[in-house]
């Protein structure tokens, strides 16, 4: 009993970990791809302002993850 009893406890606390790993650096990733998105829009379209890039990259990122 004493043996399931720590493999539960290990459960519970490996699941909270995981949650809060994925809270803390869920917009680490979402800030990476808009980084990448910037930097690849600047390289094709040299003319274009940085503010319609952002703005456009955000929109498709959203658009991919379905916001």
């Amino acid at each position: 009993m004493k043996k399931n009893l720590y493999f539960i406890l290990f459960l519970i606390i490996a699941f909270l970990m995981l949650y809060v790993s994925r809270i803390e650096y869920g917009s680490f990733s979402l800030e990476k791809s808009m980084k990448a998105c910037i930097i690849a829009q600047k390289r094709i379209n040299k003319d274009k302002n940085i503010e319609d890039i952002k703005t456009f990259c955000e929109n498709e990122i959203n658009k991919k993850l379905g916001k």
